[in-house]
């Protein structure tokens, strides 16, 4: 049996594949010690999964800014310096970044060691630091279809979807309402702006809960993990009837609110889009206009050719609304009224898929 170190930390996106990883690692008695840092998101993720060993590092995310940028050097220093103190005492034989300002630290440390290097990229635009440390790497993984250029690399590269937790599969709707206190018996959207929240997702939501409402339409908005508090707001459909809209902070449960979604309008990060898909959910994506190298953008037009998703820019939100209420008035019920076809479930494993295919690579 080995053990592995799985860089992950700094955004759900590469935290959760991480997990995913690691539970199929441990489930198969490896050792497993995941390297996340000291952001909020990670602590709030990592409260779930007490089975999983985790180590907050010291590295911190980089800037253009040339008094963070030192800060962020700085602590990529100490953060190596950890990272080679923690693979000897923990004998790691493998390090695995998922992307990311944690994995540059644990793949030098690494390589310095002469440990085995495995880089994981989830994005159809690879990040820096997979360009950076794939050079590093004895495996490469990457979406299908995406390379990373010359033949080097591509002698070390293999073709895999988004590694997801097995744990968001098997619930049904109306559990998922009700672990969430989400209305139960009425079509519902879900506004989800990732980990760290999306202002213009946000502020469509306050904006348009009111005109679902009076479509029979419930709406869950994930604010982001620096909002307050739970919010109830109440709206009225057209009928009168008082229906209940939910806006959360930050839900460690996304396998009900997932589950519970005939319909989601996100950002565009590559595991939302994987997730979501595999569940066979429509989706409206507003990629996030400063995302790096726009991966985001790229992720959703992937996601719109292969005909699982709908995408909307950012300077088009004001659109937003006429195309959810246009997808309601062809599926008056919702998912459940929709049919997915065997082409669109095809293309969704295309960018989505169990943890143990990697394992098996």
């Amino acid at each position: 049996m080995g053990n592995y170190a799985i860089a992950c930390g700094g955004t759900g996106g590469h935290i959760c594949p991480g997990i995913a990883v690691a539970e199929e690692l441990s489930a198969r008695g490896h050792g497993c010690v995941l390297l996340v840092s000291g952001k909020k998101i990670d602590a709030a993720v990592m409260r779930k999964y007490g089975g999983l060993r985790h180590v907050p590092i010291r590295a911190k995310p980089p800037s253009k800014n040339p008094i963070k940028f030192f800060t962020f050097a700085a602590s990529q220093l100490l953060a190596f310096i950890g990272c080679i103190l923690l693979l000897k005492r923990e004998r790691i034989n493998c390090v695995i970044g998922m992307g990311g300002f944690t994995s540059i630290p644990a793949v030098f440390a690494a390589f310095v060691l002469g440990k085995s290097i495995i880089i994981h990229e989830s994005n159809r635009i690879p990040g820096k630091s997979t360009r950076l440390l794939a050079h590093l790497a004895d495996i490469i993984f990457l979406p299908p279809g995406i390379s990373l250029g010359g033949k080097s690399l591509a002698k070390k590269t293999i073709h895999v979807a988004v590694p997801l937790r097995k744990e968001i599969y098997g619930m049904d709707r109306r559990t998922a309402r009700e672990n969430l206190q989400l209305q139960l018996n009425m079509p519902t959207v879900v506004v989800l702006g990732g980990s760290q929240g999306a202002d213009a997702l946000n502020l469509w939501a306050y904006s348009a809960f009111r005109d679902l409402n009076a479509h029979g339409i419930a709406l869950c908005c994930v604010r982001g993990i620096l909002a307050e508090k739970r919010e109830i707001v109440i709206g009225k459909s057209s009928g009168g009837e008082d229906i209940a809209n939910v806006f959360m902070p930050f839900c460690d449960d996304m396998r009900s609110l997932l589950n519970a979604a005939d319909l989601i309008v996100c950002r565009a990060g590559a595991v939302t889009i994987a997730e979501a898909a595999a569940l066979s959910i429509p989706m409206v994506l507003v990629p996030y206009p400063n995302a790096a190298d726009g991966h985001q953008l790229a992720n959703a037009t992937h996601a719109a050719s292969i005909g699982i998703a709908t995408v909307v820019l950012q300077e088009n939100i004001s659109d937003l609304g006429k195309i959810v209420l246009k997808y309601f008035q062809k599926n008056p019920k919702g998912t459940c009224a929709a049919v997915v076809s065997e082409r669109e479930r095809s293309s969704a494993m295309e960018i989505a898929e169990y943890a143990e295919r990697i394992i098996h690579e």
